[in-house]
């Protein structure tokens, strides 16, 4: 006997219906995580994955563009788009109004991230958008200490530029 046929117990209408459900929800990219009730996805889930298409999704299910991940150290999905280099993502999420000065329980900002971890074309693309680069950590870190602390020459270069006044 064949599992899947309409004889079958275990191909009844509710297991049918179950397994059509379950599809939708796949093919509508509905983290299967949260589909079945162990937690829920976060957008901070997609900037990790570099998955933009998932991260809009979860944003159109009703998260803000700055939610806060509470394991992810509270960090935005801009903060964690700028410590990952992920340029489209980052770009997608000022575009869309993400608060680009927003800060950590510290008061890093996702400039000092993207500056700590190198990531140039991020460190550029938020200094054009009007990243503050005055604005001090709790430790009295700016994202110019920052790129003195990592020797990134070209960044500290950047940074200092926008100090004098952003350029248009």
């Amino acid at each position: 006997m064949d599992l899947f046929t309409s004889e079958s117990k275990i191909f009844n209408l509710p297991f049918r219906i179950i397994l059509l459900l379950v599809g939708f929800l796949l093919l509508n990219c509905v983290s299967p995580q949260f589909a079945v009730g162990a937690g829920s996805s976060y957008p901070s889930d997609f900037v990790y994955k570099g998955d933009l298409f998932g991260l809009q999704n979860c944003l159109r299910s009703g998260y803000s563009i700055d939610t806060r991940d509470p394991f992810t150290r509270n960090y935005t999905p801009l903060m964690i788009a700028a410590r990952e280099g992920e340029v489209e993502i980052a770009d997608f999420l000022i575009r869309n109004g993400a608060d680009i000065n927003a800060r950590t329980r510290d008061g890093h900002t996702a400039l000092m991230m993207a500056v700590y971890n190198r990531n140039i074309e991020i460190v550029k693309l938020l200094l054009k958008n009007g990243a503050n680069v005055s604005i001090k950590s709790k430790q009295g870190h700016t994202a110019l200490s920052e790129a003195s602390l990592e020797e990134s020459l070209q960044i500290k270069e950047l940074l200092a530029s926008y100090e004098l006044g952003p350029k248009k």
